[in-house]
């Protein structure tokens, strides 16, 4: 095997790009990692690594502010950036272990350039200083990752926004934030961001923040920013957007918002378009790479996984598909493992209170089955009473008679800790009513998903039993 040929290929130094390499060299295969920009990918440099350092710090800003609300005295600071330089700094240490220094001792050869097909089994790499690489491998795995989309508003090419990938970047917290966006990006940067000091106003185009959350948690979520002060401009998109000095004036359909940033926060787009897939024959739609079952493309030797394979964007999912095409990258096809389709995907946006979910929303379920819902507010339980955060809620979405669960919505603090519970006992088959035998720690927040427990056995076995002593007294 020449220094240009490869067994494995993996284009893409993200999440599932270094799941698949690092784990091809432990098992002996000679593996080349291609990564044009930032190795460890979005998640690590512009994703869920400093927006989480941000909400953290923005979390204890508030917690300084609201001191006097626990009995405790004290003032906060009204200068936050340091928060940016934070973020920035967790970031290095992340991506320092995913360093190609770090990743070549793991027995994974890197190339740091653009990638792009030029035969089914041949990449050419172009190189920052413009010389070009010509390299081959037998299998190879598309792990590019996403980007921002950026809306078609007139006059916002002559805007410098920022999206996610930019954010960080900033030396001093936003005078004044706009976001078009109303989704889990735009929510949890505008929380944290005003939190920090920041004036908010944040733009979205649906009548509700969230919209793919129930109307439950979405009530709590817009509370919860118009209380901190967060201006919603709800079932609103800018219809241009212009300079005015150095401020960015967003033109709504009946309104002007004058800001000193803007934050676009309109979904993402696969990275497909510079590898050149069409001259290769690889199918693609609107969604990214379209692949099969066990993460093939349409070329037997070509894999997807990720943001870029289209099934959802999310880390934890891009990391599992990763590890099911490792398998089968590294054992015969007939021993080949599918693409766990029918696991529910958990999610949670990472606002204050946190918002998890997982399964089917109510009214999915409602279409398909005779259901029951289970509603536990934390007004209900003790340890929320205690930390004085009663604004969230455990809601549960079952078959009304097996208590098999279909769903769950959790809103609350650390709402996605919490919903692992729920989202095993999914995954294994475990009907809710066998979670009402499970002691729970008292006093926790996940004494709630106990009391829903309970109020299955409540409302379905207890009339039951009431009937049946009726009958034989």
């Amino acid at each position: 095997m020449s220094n240009n040929n490869y067994a494995i290929i993996v284009i893409g130094a993200g999440a599932a790009g270094l799941v698949v390499a690092i784990g091809a060299a432990k098992a002996g295969k000679n593996v080349l990692l291609i990564e044009r920009g930032n190795y460890g990918g979005d998640c690590t440099n512009f994703g869920c690594i400093p927006s989480k350092a941000i909400i953290a710090s923005a979390h204890a800003a508030f917690l300084i502010r609201h001191a006097a609300d626990l009995g405790i005295v004290s003032q906060a600071q009204s200068n936050n950036s340091g928060a940016l330089e934070r973020a920035r700094s967790i970031v290095s240490e992340v991506r320092s272990h995913e360093e190609p220094k770090e990743l070549e001792e793991l027995g994974v050869q890197t190339l740091t350039g653009n990638a792009a097909f030029v035969e089914p089994h041949t990449l050419e790499i172009m190189k920052s200083n413009g010389e070009t690489v010509s390299v081959s491998g037998d299998q190879i795995v598309i792990a590019t990752g996403s980007r921002p989309r950026i809306p078609n508003i007139i006059g916002i090419d002559n805007i410098p926004y920022l999206t996610n990938e930019t954010v960080f970047e900033l030396e001093q917290i936003p005078e004044h934030l706009g976001v078009i966006g109303g989704g889990p990006i735009g929510c949890e940067l505008a929380q944290a961001l005003s939190r920090l000091g920041s004036k908010v106003s944040l733009i979205h185009h649906h009548p509700h923040l969230l919209n793919k959350e129930c109307a439950e948690a979405q009530t709590v979520i817009e509370k919860t920013f118009l209380s901190e002060g967060i201006d919603l401009y709800l079932n609103e998109e800018p219809q241009e957007i212009s300079m005015n000095g150095k401020h960015i004036v967003l033109h709504l359909h009946q309104r002007e918002v004058s800001v000193s940033h803007l934050l676009v926060s309109t979904g993402r787009l696969p990275n497909i378009e510079d590898l050149n897939l069409g001259a290769i024959g690889i199918k693609t739609n609107a969604r990214g790479i379209v692949v099969d079952d066990h993460g093939r493309s349409s070329l037997p030797h070509v894999w997807a996984a990720g943001d870029v394979a289209g099934r959802a964007i999310f880390t934890h999912v891009a990391e599992n598909e990763a590890r099911t095409i490792l398998k089968n990258l590294l054992v015969p096809r007939l021993l080949q493992s599918k693409r766990d389709l029918q696991q529910p995907i958990p999610r949670v946006t990472y606002t204050d209170p946190e918002v998890a979910t997982v399964g089917m929303s109510e009214n999915e379920a409602r279409k398909k089955y005779t259901v029951a819902t289970y509603y536990v507010p934390f007004t209900k339980v003790d340890r929320a009473l205690t930390t004085g955060r009663t604004e969230g809620f455990v809601k549960i979405v079952t078959k009304k008679w097996s208590s098999k669960i279909l769903g769950a919505t959790i809103v609350a603090p650390r709402a996605g800790e919490m919903l692992m519970e729920v989202s095993s006992a999914m995954h294994f088959g475990i009907p809710l009513r066998k979670l009402a035998a499970l002691i729970h720690p008292y006093p926790t927040y996940s004494l709630a998903i106990r009391k829903a427990a309970d109020m299955w056995l409540t409302e379905t076995i207890l009339p039951s039993l009431k009937k049946l002593i009726g009958k034989s007294s």
